[in-house]
């Protein structure tokens, strides 16, 4: 899940940005990947406390949490059922994978004919 103001935020170049936009869409049509925008209409959600990464494999589950300086894996399941909590949470609050494509498609369309 991706917020929608991030698909907009050059760093670089334009030419750069609509290529990472180029890469989600590309990345966004694996069976594993379901890419989803989180509205820029919803104010605060679990998203906005940072980035983490839900593991789950045949021998259990763990949580992925990583910041500028180090990276932390929880193994707890009230932690776990916490992050399942927020990923729900977030999910109520974003596109659809076919509307998220279709959004970053338009921006890629708006920013090459900028070019």
């Amino acid at each position: 899940m991706i917020g929608q103001s991030a698909l907009t935020q050059v760093i670089g170049s334009r030419k750069v940005l609509t290529e990472q936009l180029r890469y989600l869409l590309k990345a966004g049509k694996r069976p594993n990947i379901e890419l989803r925008l989180i509205r820029s209409d919803t104010g605060w959600n679990p998203a906005l406390d940072g980035p983490f990464m839900l593991i789950e494999t045949p021998s259990g589950a763990a949580v992925h949490l990583e910041n500028r300086k180090s990276g932390l894996f929880l193994h707890e399941e009230a932690d776990i059922r916490m992050y399942r909590q927020a990923i729900e949470m977030v999910r109520k609050e974003t596109l659809s994978p076919e509307d998220s494509a279709k959004r970053i498609a338009d921006l890629v369309g708006r920013m090459e004919r900028k070019e």
